[in-house]
């Protein structure tokens, strides 16, 4: 009894100093997963900003080289200078968003702003680095704040030929774009200013405050910024580094103004559910192994005193049924293994949020697994799948449906990788519906040939008409026509695409037509006429030997784009529904074209010219069902003709 009593308490003290042991790596384990965290974070923004920072001063750089700005400055006359234009520019054909342009003269005072009429205002008067600019002209590149915002700013020294100091020219952009790119990781920001700027502002630009600090992120979640102002801004101004608030992680960076004094404050809002805990809780699982292997220990040591002989009968019993599952759990780590590596397979939730690759899916990708747990699976969404896949991918998994699908995936260094994926709906051990999972087959290789056969035969399309000297982009533009067409028409989604990539091919057979004929400025007689039309039946000829569909379709179109409904065309007269529906779309998207083009033997139409002939011919050379459906759908046509229009 005594014995016993001695193991209960023995048992007690070493429980007790184990759960101490505990939470101390508890503890270390915590910390440093939230360091990681807030390094992770820190190092994302410092990146952002770096990025932000170059894209403004090469703009600001090139903007600057405007004689307009130094003339206007040593003229006074601002109406000699506006930059809406370039701006727009600059923002259309760029990533880079809300860009503003300031000069301020020598003095100090606005000159010009892109962004309001508002100008002659001391500028120097609510920023350093205008003053310090002024005494010291020279490159700048800072995050300040002015009269309407906290910015990134590039500023530039003006002079005159004689290199007299006359001004200075300054790019603004704002903080959204960082915002939203921290919103797209699924991290919500707070960036919030130090409440003695709020009074120099003129008219502050998000009109966002908490308490009397200026919120500079127009994309800030309002339901934050009450939780942050119920808990107190001071108090979430003085956090040193991060913070557990909520049901979030919270990392602060700032940032101070040119002398050192605070400027501005950046919160980082990240999920605790999404921030990566596996070490603690693998730590957690060893912990529990460990008291159950104390337990097991202790109980075996009182069997022992009580009865070596049974003991001694178990321990044998114990080791032969420990080398059997050890056997056995190698065995399924060893074919879990091989199914890791091999086998490019993911998990997640209803939500689409991963929780499990396979290091297969890791390799194929370029992510680490920390990298994706806790991720939606947009993050290797590709931007060139269309929605409509997901959309269909989604509708029949919510029906519990198993879906095969054709997916480009992008890599995490920017690339791509074509897989060919199973995706199902899973359950948990009581039916439930609980999530989804995908097995995908590597076809990348397949794809690469596939899109080189496209590129090959546009390129061999593009020789045919750079031959006769026809606009640059007139395949472009009679490729898109056609799978337009063809897809208002009710052809399957494989074929219009076939014949997109096919009806480039439509004149070919051009390659064999002497220049004389194909580049004479006149009207052709009759023998050279006849020569001319035998490129249809050539660039068929060209084409007729491969078994691809590809290459078949394209011998049609080569063929018969120049046959007409009432059988008047050629090569051989075909009429009606004899000629393919491939080549009659083809037909009318080629004539449409042509004649909105500038030819060797032509000027190109006007627009009214062009329908009207196009109306007088339906049921002549084009088949009039199809005529009509181009007039009533003629603005999607007319939108393609703009985006690929020719540029000289």
């Amino acid at each position: 009894m005594k014995k016993f009593l001695l193991i209960l308490i023995s048992l007690f003290f070493i429980i007790t100093f184990i759960f101490f042991i505990y939470e101390n790596i508890k503890q270390k384990l915590t910390a440093e997963v939230y360091n990681f965290k807030t390094q992770e974070i820190k190092k994302l923004f410092a990146d952002e900003v770096s990025k932000k920072k170059g894209n403004t001063s090469a703009i600001t750089y090139l903007i600057s080289r405007d004689n307009s700005v130094r003339e206007a400055l040593l003229k006074n006359d601002r109406n000699l200078i506006n930059f809406q234009e370039e701006l727009k520019n600059i923002q259309h054909f760029s990533d880079n968003k809300n860009l503003w342009i300031q000069i301020i003269d020598k003095n100090g005072y606005s000159f010009y702003r892109s962004w309001t009429n508002k100008v002659g205002d001391y500028a120097a008067d609510a920023r350093l680095d205008i003053t310090d600019m002024i005494k010291n002209p020279r490159e700048m590149i800072t995050i300040s704040t002015g009269r309407f915002d906290m910015t990134f700013k590039t500023m530039l020294p003006i002079y005159d030929k004689n290199k007299n100091f006359i001004g200075m020219i300054e790019m603004i952009s704002k903080f959204n774009s960082i915002a939203q790119e921290f919103k797209n990781k699924n991290i919500e920001p707070l960036f919030v200013l130090h409440e003695d700027y709020t009074n120099r502002f003129i008219e502050p630009f998000t009109k966002l405050f908490i308490g009397k600090n200026y919120i500079a992120n127009l994309n800030a979640n309002k339901e934050l910024m009450k939780k942050v102002e119920k808990y107190g801004i001071d108090k979430f101004l003085n956090i040193k580094d991060s913070l557990l608030f909520d049901e979030y992680f919270v990392v602060k960076d700032e940032i101070k103004d040119v002398h050192g004094g605070d400027m501005g404050y950046f919160f980082f809002f990240i999920k605790k559910d999404n921030i990566d805990t596996s070490k603690i809780s693998e730590m957690e699982v060893n912990f529990l192994f460990a008291i159950i292997t104390l337990i097991i220990i202790i109980i075996l040591t009182s069997l022992y005193l009580i009865n070596r002989n049974y003991v001694k009968y178990l321990n044998s019993k114990v080791k032969v049924k420990t080398h059997k599952i050890r056997k056995q759990k190698e065995y399924l780590k060893s074919l879990l293994e091989i199914y890791d590596k091999n086998v490019i397979f993911s998990k997640t939730d209803l939500k689409g949020i991963i929780i499990h690759v396979s290091e297969a899916f890791c390799k194929i990708s370029g992510y680490k697994k920390h990298e994706l747990i806790g991720k939606n699976h947009n993050i290797i969404r590709h931007p060139d799948m269309p929605k409509e896949s997901f959309r269909y991918l989604w509708e029949k998994l919510k029906k519990g449906e198993k879906v095969n699908l054709e997916v480009k995936n992008k890599k995490k260094d920017g690339g791509y990788y074509w897989v060919e994926a199973e995706f199902e709906p899973y359950f948990d051990l009581k039916g439930k519906h609980v999530g989804y999972s995908a097995v995908r087959r590597d076809i990348t290789a397949n794809k690469d040939i596939e899109d080189i056969q496209r590129e090959i035969i546009f390129t061999m399309g593009t020789i045919g008409e750079s031959r006769s000297k026809e606009t640059g982009n007139h395949v472009k533009r009679v490729a898109e026509y056609s799978y337009l067409l063809a897809n208002l028409s009710g052809l399957k989604k494989e074929e219009c695409e076939l014949l997109k990539q096919a009806s480039p091919m439509h004149d070919i057979g051009k390659v064999a037509i002497p220049d004389s004929i194909l580049h004479k400025a006149g009207k052709l007689n009759g023998l050279e006429l006849e020569l001319m039309k035998t490129h249809a039946i050539k660039g068929y000829d060209l084409l007729k030997g491969s078994d691809r569909p590809l290459l078949k379709m394209a011998a049609i179109v080569a063929k018969e784009h120049h046959e007409k409904w009432d059988g008047s065309g050629y090569p051989i007269g075909l009429k009606e529904e004899e000629i393919s529906i491939y080549g009659r779309i083809t037909a009318i998207c080629d004539v449409f074209d042509a004649l909105g083009s500038d030819r060797c033997y032509k000027k190109a139409w006007k627009d009214e010219e062009i329908f009207a002939f196009l109306e007088n011919e339906k049921g002549k050379h084009f088949d009039p069902k199809l005529i009509d459906i181009f007039f009533a759908n003629l603005d999607k046509f007319l939108n393609i003709r703009e985006k690929y229009k020719d540029t000289f």
